[in-house]
């Protein structure tokens, strides 16, 4: 019984501790600025890993990523690990600070001499996080370097400082609107970073038309948040005006500062902004085979949900949609949301035998699943429309899949 309690103790501490034993074995003891002594010593780039206890894709880092051998063999040969707390370590905070951490972890990789070769934030698989550490040895043996100076002590300007110093002094955020007005150099590593947090208009409009020069200066990783907003507001814009070239030529341009998963991630939400600018059906359909944005078929029919109603008068669409809900139905019995989305386009079709034939089959089923938000009386509005045979009667709700979130 005791050896029992022994292992449930371990196993409890590995699941839940940030940082587990085979992990710790890597970590360098001490502060930055002896991991930068011993760094030059080893001719050994720095991963710096900025972290916080609380942060689940922090812990799963260290659970799923670090301990792999892959990984470990990789961080030995060229690397002193240095994690540090972005809450509660000085050096955290003022690394954190440095680099502008947009979400964590953000790693940040350091040449033996103290050069900033990239940052990155979020969960990074095996697959990703190897490749990674490998491509920054490659830039730093080819000088590939970031602008960062090799200063934790710089001039910030006292309200971007709070944000991860946290002085007991409040700073308004707005002050950084007339900190950037001062700015001479909006280049200057200072005012990019005090510009990566804000969002006025003003220096969102000059970062956008900056965007490669800056992402040669500093990367990605901190425009992302930023180029991310402008670019959805444009995707609407484009889509009222059906300028879809327009849109186009912005995703070419806002491609680099994305890395593959943040890309596939935010992709959609683009490409379905112009359609709900747009409301056209046919190009937003093309849109999402070019760019091959929902692999799998839940995606896909999740992309379908408000396109359903917002065409329910529009016969040519509706029928391709169904006819992707058919073959469907031919591969695999639908769940009761795809019904749902199946019975609506009989419906709207104005198919009443085969609206109610769904009807019936889909109230034999089970309801209660968590991932179904709609209740039983909002089908039986939906049966009595379809025995009135007024497809204008319901209105629809865009019922969502929840999709299993896997963070590889």
């Amino acid at each position: 019984m005791k050896k029992l309690i022994f292992y449930i103790v371990i196993a409890y501490y590995g699941v839940f501790c940030t940082y587990g034993a085979i992990a710790q074995e890597k970590i360098f003891q001490g502060s930055y600025a002896e991991c930068q002594q011993q760094a030059k010593k080893e001719n050994k780039l720095i991963l710096i890993d900025l972290y916080f206890v609380g942060c689940m894709p922090c812990a799963e880092m260290d659970k799923q990523v670090f301990p792999d051998p892959v990984v470990t063999k990789e961080l030995n040969d060229n690397y002193i690990l240095y994690k540090t707390d972005v809450m509660k370590e000085e050096d955290g905070k003022k690394l954190a600070r440095k680099y502008g951490a947009p979400g964590f972890p953000t790693y940040v990789i350091v040449s033996p001499e103290g050069k900033t070769i990239m940052t990155e934030s979020g969960f990074f698989g095996v697959d990703r996080f190897v490749p990674l550490l490998k491509d920054a040895v490659h830039r730093n043996k080819s000088g590939q370097y970031l602008a960062f100076n090799n200063s934790l002590e710089n001039n910030y300007p006292a309200a971007y400082s709070e944000r991860f110093i946290k002085t007991g002094e409040k700073h308004d955020f707005s002050e950084l609107e007339s900190y950037l007005g001062q700015q001479k150099d909006l280049f200057n590593e200072t005012a990019f970073l005090a510009n990566s947090v804000t969002s006025f208009t003003k220096y969102n409009n000059w970062a956008y038309a900056n965007l490669p020069e800056l992402i040669k200066r500093y990367g990605g990783n901190l425009l992302r948040n930023k180029i991310s907003a402008i670019a959805k507001a444009k995707s609407k814009q484009y889509g009222a005006g059906q300028q879809l070239d327009s849109l186009k030529t912005m995703l070419s341009y806002i491609r680099p500062t994305f890395n593959d998963k943040l890309w596939a991630v935010f992709l959609p939400g683009f490409v379905s902004g112009y359609y709900t600018g747009s409301q056209n059906a046919a190009s937003y359909f093309a849109l999402i085979d070019e760019y091959k944005l929902y692999p799998t078929w839940d995606e896909r029919s999740n992309a379908f949900g408000p396109v359903i109603m917002d065409q329910s008068k529009n016969p040519k669409i509706l029928k391709s949609i169904r006819a992707e809900y058919l073959a469907a139905e031919q591969r695999k019995t639908l769940d009761p949301v795809d019904s749902y989305r199946l019975i609506l386009l009989h419906y709207y079709l104005k198919d009443f035998d085969q609206a109610s034939k769904g009807m019936e089959k889909l109230l034999k089923s089970d309801l209660t699943a968590p991932f179904l938000t709609i209740d039983k009386k909002d089908l039986l509005d939906l049966r009595e429309a379809i025995q009135r045979k007024d497809a204008s009667l319901y209105k629809a709700k865009d019922i969502k899949k929840i999709i299993p979130f896997n963070l590889s």
